[in-house]
C-alpha cells in the first residue's frame, strides 16, 4: 500500500512538472519599456506646461529675495535701525513665503508625476496583457525577477511597439 501511494505521488509530481514545462513564459524589462516610450516625453512636457506658472512665480520670489539681500548688504551703513528692522522683516516674510510655496510645488509635482506614471503603468500593463493573450503566454514576469531567459521570450520591444501604435 505504501508503495502504491509513493508511486501515485511520484506520477502526480511528474505530470505536474510536465504541465509546467509546457507553459509559455515571457519577460518584460519595465525599465527599458519606460525609457523607450514616447509618452514619457509627452507626459514630461505636459507636467512642465501645467506647472510653469508656479515655477515662474518661484523664480520671481527667488529674485526678490536676492534683491532684498543685496539691498541689505549695500545700504546697511546708511539705513536707520527702523529701516533695517523693516527690511529684515520683509526679507524673512519673502523667504518664508518662498519656502512654503516651494514645498507645496514639490509636493504637487510629485503627486502629479505619480498619477501620470501610474496611468502610464496601467497602459503598459494592458499592452502586456494583450500581447500575452494574443501570443499564448501563460506567465509574463519582470526581467529583474528572472536569472536567465532566452531573448525570444523577452516581450519588451513588442510592448514598446504596441504602446507607440496606441498613441
Amino acid at each position: 500500500m505504501k508503495t502504491t501511494v509513493t508511486a501515485v505521488a511520484a506520477a502526480t509530481a511528474l505530470m505536474a512538472g510536465a504541465a509546467q514545462a509546457q507553459q509559455k513564459i515571457g519577460v518584460v524589462d519595465m525599465m527599458q519599456i519606460f525609457q523607450e516610450l514616447p509618452q514619457r516625453e509627452q507626459i514630461s512636457q505636459k507636467l512642465q506646461d501645467e506647472f510653469e506658472p508656479r515655477f515662474q512665480e518661484m523664480r520671481q520670489l527667488e529674485q526678490k529675495v536676492q534683491e532684498l539681500r543685496q539691498k541689505q548688504e549695500r545700504d546697511q551703513s546708511i539705513m536707520s535701525e527702523q529701516e533695517k528692522t523693516q527690511l529684515n522683516r520683509q526679507l524673512e516674510q519673502v523667504v518664508a513665503e518662498a519656502q512654503l510655496k516651494n514645498k507645496a510645488l514639490q509636493e504637487d509635482t510629485r503627486r502629479r508625476q505619480a498619477e501620470e506614471r501610474n496611468k502610464l503603468l496601467g497602459d503598459v500593463q494592458q499592452a502586456i496583457n494583450a500581447i500575452a493573450d494574443a501570443e499564448g503566454y501563460d506567465i509574463v514576469l519582470q526581467s529583474n525577477a528572472v536569472a536567465f531567459i532566452k531573448k525570444d521570450a523577452d516581450l519588451s520591444d513588442e510592448v514598446v511597439e504596441r504602446m507607440k501604435g496606441g498613441q
